[in-house]
């Protein structure tokens, strides 16, 4: 059953659509002004957005721009309904993404159709995009012609970077056309937004070049001198800045000795798992980073409260392009942890993942101690 949120302040109008909706066996949101449906369309990623233009809090441009450079939302189909029908209007509304617009006052079977025609178009990329999906795990299970498989391999990365992009191109626009009437902390908000984007490519470039690496026997180990509680402090930053500020994480490091360690595969083995832990959490729940020492092992611990992991899905979890079947929409192509296993496995450690259903997941890396202090 298809999922929409109306955003219109108009409680008449706004209880007929959900009405009609409703009647249609659509499961319906609505919200009464820009600044509330944002946060419904945070919170339940809706299968397309109903939303008026002129509204108190956040008005229909400000709602589309916010949901445009938010990774979670950006793709979600949004129609704008509005009695503001000039050409720089649409204009305005095509720039930040719009999907289609349905002028007021408009019939039931108008606004029916549009539904229906974004729907339709939201289901066939997304089938394109499984199609693409199932063609490169079979080609990894069948072992086929390894070029093709790296090209349908790039082609993934290229749906997913499509994200973080249009973010910051999003952002970039509104800064560039609408910065004069911006007060600080907006102008901020949407910097944020470039740097967060700009940091979650880098992240999956790194991850296109270690598959690259890795599956070529090209990685050679490159242990360095690493102070590990600044070094996690500035990456979790990157991570809040990524998230939007939306999961509180909270890091808890023991481990005062500096460590002799690869930290380009460090890098990829807590970067994939604060990525899989705020991905995979309700928004507002922590995420626990534990870092310590025993005997001759350095512990590393990603705790979330999470969706979890079935338990039928655990023994393929680090299998390349292997997801959990409870995941739903979210983004993701099941890589991360079969690099994560990788990269732990050539700085000779082991991985271990303990999850429930519904109420979150603790990964455990074990890693030989090596003190980067003089003996």
């Amino acid at each position: 059953m298809p999922k929409i949120l109306v955003i219109e302040d108009d409680p008449i109008l706004r209880n007929e659509m959900v009405e009609w909706l409703t009647f249609e066996d659509y499961a319906v949101l609505s919200a009464a002004d820009g600044r509330a449906g944002l946060d419904l369309a945070c919170a339940h990623q809706p299968d397309l957005i109903v939303c008026d233009i002129m509204m108190p809090q956040l008005d229909g441009y400000q709602v589309l721009s916010a949901l445009r450079t938010q990774p979670d939302t950006a793709t979600i189909p949004l129609i704008f309904v509005t009695a503001r029908v000039t050409h720089a209007d649409m204009r305005q509304g095509m720039q930040l993404g719009a999907d289609d617009y349905v002028t007021k006052p408009f019939t039931h079977a108008e606004l029916l159709q549009a539904i229906a025609v974004r729907l339709a178009k939201k289901a066939a990329q997304d089938q394109e995009y499984q199609r693409t999906f199932a063609q490169l795990q079979q080609a990894l299970t069948q072992e086929e012609d390894r070029r093709l498989l790296r090209t349908k391999l790039m082609a993934l990365f290229a749906h997913d970077f499509r994200n973080p992009i249009t973010a910051i191109l999003l952002a970039n626009d509104v800064l560039y056309a609408q910065n004069e009437w911006l007060d600080p902390n907006q102008r901020l908000a949407h910097l944020k937004r470039i740097k967060g984007a700009a940091l979650q490519l880098t992240r999956m470039l790194d991850e296109v070049l270690l598959v690259a690496q890795l599956e070529t026997a090209q990685w050679e180990l490159q242990p360095e001198p690493l102070e590990l509680g600044p070094w996690l402090q500035q990456l979790v930053e990157d991570f809040r800045i990524m998230s939007g500020e939306n999961h509180p994480i909270l890091l808890e490091n023991q481990l005062a000795t500096p460590l002799l360690i690869d930290a380009r595969l460090l890098r990829h083995i807590v970067a994939n798992l604060l990525s899989n832990a705020l991905k995979y959490s309700p928004i507002g729940s922590p995420v626990n980073v534990w870092v310590d020492s025993a005997a001759d092992q350095c512990r590393l611990q990603v705790q979330d409260q999470g969706i979890g992991i079935p338990a039928v899905d655990q023994p393929r979890l680090f299998e390349a392009f292997q997801r959990g079947s409870n995941v739903g929409k979210a983004p993701g192509t099941g890589l991360g942890l079969a690099l994560v296993k990788q990269a732990v496995t050539f700085l000779g450690g082991s991985i271990q993942v303990e999850s429930q259903v519904g109420q979150g997941t603790t990964v455990t890396v074990r890693l030989p101690f090596q003190s980067a202090m003089p003996t």
